[in-house]
């Protein structure tokens, strides 16, 4: 079932993405107010990425798997999302 964390503020671009489809800091603490029960003020924001015909390795060889979307602003939010069983969340596109 998709759950999504939706933002107040209105914007012409906003989209839904899915989390698992996203590229965030994992390190980062969940956003306190969002955990706290207070909405979502503003979308996340994402960078569209071109992925390559040729696999590409990273540290020890290891094939470094691609995503099309990268989060540029909202880390904090995905973690609190998680935490509250959210699947999905609304974004905009920054680089287009």
């Amino acid at each position: 079932m998709m759950k999504i964390l939706k933002a107040k503020t209105s914007h012409p671009k906003k989209q839904i993405f899915q989390i698992s489809d996203l590229t965030y800091i994992k390190s980062m603490t969940p956003l306190k107010e969002l955990i706290n029960g207070e909405e979502m003020i503003d979308p996340i924001q994402v960078n569209r990425h071109e992925i390559f015909d040729k696999v590409r390795y990273g540290a020890n060889g290891v094939p470094y798997k691609e995503k099309t979307f990268s989060v540029y602003k909202g880390s904090q939010r995905i973690q609190a999302a998680l935490q509250l069983g959210y699947t999905h969340i609304e974004g905009i596109i920054s680089n287009e």
